[in-house]
């Protein structure tokens, strides 16, 4: 089942961004992909850390999303925009995602 969460992950790297089933931003230099809490449900069965919570990838350093960034590193302001690091991080646009490709 391992397996098949990273083959999603990596399906969700290569088709339509509107097809994807996470969020994606640039936060500074870094792209990071969020997963939502479902992914890591622990009644599924070989979740990933089966933790029931929301996840944060580093999409450059780990394209095979193994290594879940710490959701600590993560605020929301005020405003209510998404911070990593203390930097404002911004949704990937249609534009974004046409040059991962």
């Amino acid at each position: 089942m391992k397996s098949l969460l990273l083959a999603i992950c990596i399906a969700a790297l290569t088709t339509p961004a509107n097809a994807r089933p996470w969020a994606a931003f640039y936060c500074g230099k870094d792209q990071i992909a969020w997963l939502p809490s479902k992914y890591f449900d622990p009644s599924r069965e070989m979740c990933g850390p089966c933790d029931g919570k929301d996840h944060y990838f580093d999409m450059k350093k780990d394209p095979d999303q193994k290594r879940p960034l710490s959701n600590r590193l993560f605020r929301t302001s005020a405003d209510g925009d998404l911070l990593y690091k203390g930097k404002k991080c911004r949704d990937f646009t249609e534009k974004d995602y046409d040059a991962l490709e």
